[in-house]
């Protein structure tokens, strides 16, 4: 009996430790920023219904990450440019701790639509005043309740992720400027496999899953050694949207 009661004791604590999740915020100092990659990574983007398997163009986003300078702090920055059939439809700049990710400053310049840009300070993102006819000041204040960092980099981030081990679930604290209030979105690390890239060649990646809800659901491909982002799919409105790095 006291065999029985201490086997079962052991398999509890270790679906417990199993099932515990992880939580990434921009004041625990969980991420591993010695892992952040700096310089230049295009993406090419592109949709492909579910049902017909039609393909659309695809577009170009352009990634940069980068040590600077801003308001006399040092910085980490952050610069996405999305093109379409060679034109920026897109342009978006953050700036943030070097030490923890936290948001410092958002600039985003929509083509045909205009120019959102936030400050984030006392725990609030509030519309920037040094920019003239700034459309973030529709949206107004968002108190930032949790410790967030800049969903719009999670491609860079997800490489600082303590991921050791196949099972393991991470809470981050990703916040995107449009989102009404700053939640946790839970990960998984549900798998390894190669990813085939193009004829022989191989790669050994971790498989990190994210389920939005309401059928929506994403995969990313991250090389097994640096963690690297090299493909993503994603599911949602009856279409797959492909992210693939390009080398």
């Amino acid at each position: 009996m006291k065999k029985l009661l201490l086997a079962l004791l052991i398999f509890t604590v270790g679906q417990q430790a199993s099932a515990q999740v992880d939580t990434i915020h921009a004041q625990n100092h969980k991420l591993q920023l010695q892992n952040l990659k700096f310089g230049k990574v295009d993406y090419l983007v592109y949709f492909v219904d579910s049902v017909t398997q039609k393909r659309t163009v695809g577009d170009i986003w352009q990634r940069k990450t980068e040590l600077a300078t801003f308001q006399g702090r040092p910085t980490i920055k952050f610069t996405w440019d999305c093109l379409r059939n060679d034109t920026t439809f897109m342009a978006i700049v953050n700036y943030c701790d070097n030490k923890t990710l936290a948001p410092i400053y958002h600039y985003a310049n929509y083509k045909g639509r205009g120019v959102v840009a936030f400050d984030y300070r006392n725990g609030m993102m509030v519309p920037s005043d040094t920019i003239k006819n700034n459309l973030g000041v529709k949206k107004g204040n968002t108190a930032l309740t949790i410790p967030v960092i800049s969903w719009e980099q999670d491609l860079e981030t997800y490489a600082l992720l303590p991921i050791k081990k196949v099972g393991q679930k991470f809470d981050i604290a990703f916040f995107d400027p449009n989102e009404k209030v700053p939640t946790y979105h839970r990960y998984e690390v549900a798998g390894k496999e190669d990813l085939v890239l193009n004829g022989d060649v191989k790669i050994k990646c971790w498989l990190l899953t994210i389920n939005y809800g309401r059928g929506s659901h994403a995969t990313f491909w991250l090389t097994e050694n640096t963690k690297e982002v090299v493909k993503m799919k994603e599911y949602f409105n009856g279409k797959y949207r492909i992210k693939v790095r390009q080398f």
